[in-house]
């Protein structure tokens, strides 16, 4: 019997029981999970160079801006609101994950002039990501000489060895362990007792917030440096299938992605997006640029809408109909 998404209970979504998919060749894995925030972009004072409509409509997105900061944070201290949120930046694209309300109340502390408890809340949000990755993937790497010092413990303070560690079972992003270092820095001045940290309160909160957040745009986001995603498919990320089985793809990426081929669409209902697919694209194997190529120059009258399904479900079902 040939096996299709149909068949599943949770089609795109049935992680565990796509391996033996009759299309699996034609199909990778699209995460579509995220978290981020843009206000600080909006806050830019317009450039006298603009177009004037483009301009016009710029001002018109600070003022709400502004005024969303108001409701939030009071309109006393707007003027220090303003200048935390531009200083502080975006918050990069993230996968939903343990860190992302965390490190919105960190950067929701420093906005509102709280900087020691933005700082702090920086710092051992670094180190429980740290403890995450070592405590959800260790599993996967028994045979590392590094197992039997990790495998009995519930948490870990040495940042350096918890670096060095997930850097040689390949979990680390290029650059990561690096980002990881500067911050332990700030967090060892920070918490441990040094006076000069009063002097310093707010440079150390922004420099451990903006650290943190380069951390997690690298290690957890979509559009950086990762290794696992496949290269040329602008505006939209699919995994490499050579990294389907890596540990942290395997533990983090693949269970907020859904399992779709080169016309897959997207529908917003019930308060999230939802992946649409075909049902069937038949037998082959499509190569990660071969997928590229073909989500690249796919036709758009191809791609599968809630429209297309509504048809669909009206007619006699046939093989390589659409499927939500």
């Amino acid at each position: 019997m040939r096996k299709t998404i149909a068949d599943l209970t949770r089609g795109v979504y049935d992680h565990d029981a796509h391996a033996d998919l009759a299309d699996r060749g034609f199909r990778r894995y699209h995460p579509f999970s995220f978290d981020f925030d843009s206000t600080p972009l909006s806050l830019a004072e317009a450039e006298d160079h603009w177009d004037e409509q483009v301009k016009q409509n710029h001002q018109e997105n600070r003022a709400q801006a502004i005024k969303r900061l108001e409701q939030q944070y009071g309109s006393v201290h707007i003027d220090s609101v303003i200048k935390n949120v531009t200083d502080l930046g975006p918050k990069s694209m993230s996968l939903l994950a343990y860190h992302n309300q965390f490190h919105e109340q960190a950067r929701r502390s420093f906005v509102a002039g709280l900087y020691y408890p933005a700082l702090v809340a920086a710092c051992a949000l670094g180190e429980r990501i740290l403890n995450h990755l070592v405590l959800d993937l260790r599993d996967s790497f028994k045979s590392s000489v590094h197992y039997r010092k990790v495998y009995r413990k519930d948490s870990f303070d040495n940042w350096t060895f918890v670096i060095t560690v997930l850097t040689d079972w390949d979990v680390l992003v290029d650059g990561v362990g690096a980002e990881f270092l500067v911050l332990g820095e700030l967090r060892n001045r920070s918490i441990h007792f040094d006076p000069d940290t009063y002097h310093s309160l707010r440079e150390d909160a922004l420099a451990a917030l903006q650290g943190l957040n380069a951390i997690i745009a690298k290690q957890f986001g979509y559009f950086g440096s990762q290794p696992w995603y496949i290269e040329n498919t602008a505006g939209a990320q699919f995994v490499k299938r050579a990294y389907e089985t890596a540990p942290f793809v395997r533990t983090y990426v693949i269970p907020r992605s859904g399992f779709v081929g080169p016309l897959y669409g997207m529908d917003f209902s019930q308060g999230g997006w939802q992946h649409l697919d075909y049902a069937d694209y038949g037998d082959g194997q499509l190569t990660d640029e071969e997928f590229a190529t073909r989500h690249r120059e796919r036709d758009p009258e191809k791609v599968v809408s809630r429209a297309m399904i509504e048809r669909a479900q009206q007619e006699p079902r046939r093989d390589g109909g659409v499927y939500k």
